[in-house]
């Protein structure tokens, strides 16, 4: 892949500014570390850089075992928050419990207005964070309580904003890529892996790895099973 004319990490050797580098967690071997960067920038801007969550703070977690999900369930635990996220299955379910998800929505099987009913009386959550985009950005905007926080990942469509004008909203859209291409504000990503590294050797944060391993060889059947949906967390290729 590529951010601009920027050459992306399938290769064998790369080079990249020191500010942006971060020792990797002792505890993780190089192809677990190499699942997190993107992730854990990712959620770590969204909900502590732009939402500024808070211990108590109820917040709605969008697919909760994707790559970037399974990195924001654990952030939010960690500030304290009360957490809910959104599971296609039992067995996704199970996973995103086992990350710290107080709370489990079946999105196949509820309306927003079931699931806020349910778990916030109506009112709504103090944050949700879109992982997904498209449509789940509208019902994103329907499950946030007025006054509430929306933070995105993916904003390339066109939505209706009257939603957030009636209830007042703030919404956050994250493009974690934005240091590398301008240049400005590489040391606070490279902060943000240090700080994380630390976290992971103390057992607060876990990576979340498809169990099925592919080498460089096998890209093309790495990108099909992500574009399928049918991976658990993040793919990660060896190059072997």
């Amino acid at each position: 892949g590529k951010a601009g004319n920027i050459e992306g990490a399938l290769a064998d050797f790369m080079l990249a500014d020191s500010k942006l580098i971060a020792l990797k967690p002792k505890s993780l071997s190089f192809s677990e570390s190499a699942a997190l960067p993107l992730v854990t920038i990712t959620a770590w801007e969204g909900l502590f850089d732009r939402a500024h969550i808070k211990k108590g703070d109820h917040v709605l977690v969008h697919a909760g075992t994707g790559g970037v999900g399974h990195i924001g369930i654990q952030l939010a635990r960690q500030q304290g928050a009360r957490v809910a996220s959104t599971v296609s299955s039992e067995d996704k379910s199970k996973i995103a419990r086992g990350l710290g998800a107080d709370d489990i929505i079946f999105y196949r099987d509820e309306t927003v207005a079931d699931y806020t009913q349910r778990l916030t009386g109506g009112e709504g959550f103090d944050v949700v964070f879109d992982t997904i985009g498209a449509d789940n950005l509208d019902k994103s905007l329907e499950a946030v309580k007025v006054c509430g926080q929306v933070i995105s990942i993916i904003g390339q469509n066109q939505h209706d904003l009257t939603p957030m004008h009636i209830k007042g909203l703030s919404l956050h859209l994250v493009f974690m890529l934005l240091p590398m291409l301008t240049g400005n504000g590489r040391a606070h990503h490279g902060s943000i892996l240090k700080e994380v590294a630390e976290w992971i050797d103390k057992g607060f944060v876990k990576p979340l790895i498809h169990a099925e391993k592919f080498s460089f060889a096998q890209a093309n059947e790495a990108h099909a099973l992500f574009a399928g949906n049918k991976h658990i967390g993040k793919i990660v290729l060896e190059n072997t």
